[in-house]
């Protein structure tokens, strides 16, 4: 959670047409970390979701508290482009953040305790490699009419496959909200039907400079970030990769040697929306079924 005191269709298409949106969301933070030294992946994961999780969850309820908090644990990324760049300082990624506010002012107006600033903020150096992280916050946008494959009678996954697309644009780009849309319409599109039952862009919010709370003052600028819930089936993630190779990098204005995709299952910490509540028996079943 943050304060900020200083901010006051896929085949089968019949048309060429971009996306069409829903109404975008109230501001969310996001952050891609990287765990610091000293931790295996799996012990990062135990860590961040049991332990941060209940102190973030032990946070006094006033605006400031998130509507619902994710975890998006990654498994698999693929940074940069296919050619002679030596890798980049944020190459590995153990998992997203994502913070949803309550309300247009849940994560600008003054807070009513210190309770972010002296527990759940100090408690990142158990687990964040700060000079790494990135962050935005942003507003969330659902693309719709995704055709969808014939509902199945297979129960839905509790830990939902999910691919995120981190993308840096090249100077010639001109808006992020129009960079985010062409990059998002030209990914999706040629997937196979049924490839991905539900994707949002991302847009920052000018002016919300989050990076002070997450660390990761000098690291790249994000211009977009796109969210894409997968199909369990074991072709979606190579369709997706084999989209995300076929792109138009240059029509597209997409640094493809700062960008990245990342591969991961969304684990809800909590979600007051659907009465979902911290519990360490649920999350930890769920980090049992993915980890080692």
């Amino acid at each position: 959670m943050l304060y900020l005191p200083f901010l006051g269709l896929l085949l089968g298409l019949v048309t060429n047409q971009i996306l069409t949106t829903e109404a975008q969301s109230l501001p969310k933070q996001l952050a891609v970390v990287r765990r610091r030294s000293g931790l295996t992946h799996k012990e990062f994961l135990y860590y961040h979701t049991l332990v941060h999780g209940q102190k973030s969850w032990n946070a006094p309820r006033d605006d400031a508290f998130p509507l619902a908090y994710i975890q998006d644990h990654v498994f698999d990324g693929v940074f940069g482009a296919n050619n002679s760049v030596a890798n980049q300082i944020y190459v590995g990624r153990d998992d997203v953040v994502e913070l949803y506010s309550s309300s247009p002012t849940s994560f600008t107006s003054p807070p009513l305790t210190n309770y972010t600033q002296t527990v759940i903020g100090p408690d990142g150096a158990n687990f964040n490699d700060f000079q790494t992280a990135m962050s935005i916050m942003a507003t969330e946008t659902f693309l719709t009419d995704i055709p969808q494959e014939p509902s199945s009678a297979r129960p839905k996954p509790t830990a939902p496959l999910v691919a995120f697309f981190w993308a840096m644009a090249t100077k010639d780009a001109t808006s992020n909200e129009t960079f985010a849309r062409d990059l998002a319409d030209a990914l999706i599109k040629p997937l196979p039907v049924g490839t991905v039952s539900n994707a949002s862009i991302h847009v920052p919010i000018p002016g919300a400079d989050i990076r002070p709370y997450f660390g990761g003052q000098n690291m790249p600028i994000i211009n977009a970030v796109i969210k894409l819930w997968l199909n369990e089936g074991d072709s979606s993630i190579s369709e997706v990769r084999s989209s995300q190779t076929q792109l138009d990098n240059q029509k597209l204005h997409l640094d493809e040697n700062l960008s990245f995709m990342l591969f991961s299952k969304e684990v809800t910490i909590w979600d007051t929306r659907s009465n979902i509540e911290f519990d360490i028996p649920r999350l930890t079943a769920i980090l049992k079924a993915e980890t080692y």
